[in-house]
């Protein structure tokens, strides 16, 4: 009981972060114009507004930081439309990097076909973010009441315990919980499923030495044999001497009374290595080397060492 009204007690108090902010319309209507510039990049650089337009994504760009633009979004920098215009800002840069002024055609490099996608999901967010002009005009004219910000230690500390209690808010917010909570379930789930399969991969691919005397079917004849080795997935022949075995060749091979199909992956003189069609249980490896030593210890049907 008193853990329930533990969880209980962070579950509301970490609710208590995810109060929704009052979205920054001056932002805002900077991000509207960078997507409008962009837009008409990636449709036709090529007109006489191009030079005008790389300018103005300059100057508005350098104006905007990537807290700005969540913050005015209301947003998480991690998923969501946050990281959408994070992502935006940064193409942003980099569409500036890469351009000439004297060559329009130099921002076609830029807009891959993930460029493309950021920019129309940003064209959807903005259709529901987009302030009127009377908004825009109340925001621009707040921002340019503040006074000038000085350099201060005072402020400067004010300004990192800011973002830091902004950090903590992105961290705190109830979808972030969320996807955490779900990959640690996910996670503790499926390891133990992952570490099951692998040591049974391993165990199915652990070769076991043996000395198993079949026979193998090959070519329409039948022929003596013996496993040396084998696994899972195939096994070492050792043929019949003198009828070594091609390359490619297809064979059926007896193991505890039923026939294998395989195909003959390597050979030489003596052995050749056969690869099963499908792959037998580790049960039957584990009775094949049984076999094989409950015969390696005994001959017609006494001890080796019996006196005769």
């Amino acid at each position: 009981m008193r853990q329930i009204q533990f969880i209980c007690a962070t579950v509301v108090t970490l609710l208590g972060f995810n109060q929704q902010a009052h979205a920054d319309c001056a932002i805002i209507d900077q991000l509207d114009k960078l997507y409008i510039l962009q837009t008409r990049l990636a449709n036709n650089p090529d007109t006489a507004l191009f030079r005008d337009d790389i300018r103005q994504l300059r100057m508005i760009s350098q104006n905007i930081s990537n807290q700005d633009a969540v913050r005015a979004v209301d947003g998480n920098a991690i998923i969501g439309k946050g990281a959408g215009f994070v992502q935006f800002l940064e193409n942003t840069q980099s569409l500036l990097r890469g351009t000439s002024l004297d060559d329009p055609f130099s921002v076609q490099s830029h807009f891959t076909r993930s460029a493309r996608q950021n920019l129309q999901n940003i064209g959807g967010y903005l259709t529901d973010l987009r302030c009127t002009d009377t908004q825009i005009a109340i925001d621009r004219a707040q921002r340019a009441a503040d006074p000038t910000r000085s350099n201060s230690d005072a402020e400067d500390l004010q300004e990192v315990a800011e973002v830091l209690k902004q950090l903590m808010a992105e961290i705190f917010r109830w979808r972030t919980l969320v996807i955490v909570v779900v990959l640690s379930i996910t996670c503790a789930v499926a390891i133990p499923q992952i570490r099951r399969w692998v040591l049974i991969r391993r165990r199915r691919a652990k070769r076991h030495s043996t000395s198993y005397p079949t026979h193998y079917t090959w070519a329409e004849r039948t022929c003596s044999g013996t496993l040396v080795d084998i696994n899972c997935h195939g096994t070492k022949l050792q043929h019949e001497a003198g009828n070594p075995l091609p390359l490619g060749a297809l064979l059926e091979v007896a193991i505890n009374g039923e026939m294998t199909t395989g195909a003959v992956k390597w050979s030489n003189v003596h052995y050749s290595g056969v690869q099963f069609d499908t792959s037998v249980d580790l049960e039957q490896v584990y009775a094949i080397c049984a076999a094989a030593s409950s015969l390696a210890t005994t001959q017609n049907g006494a001890p080796r060492d019996a006196v005769s």
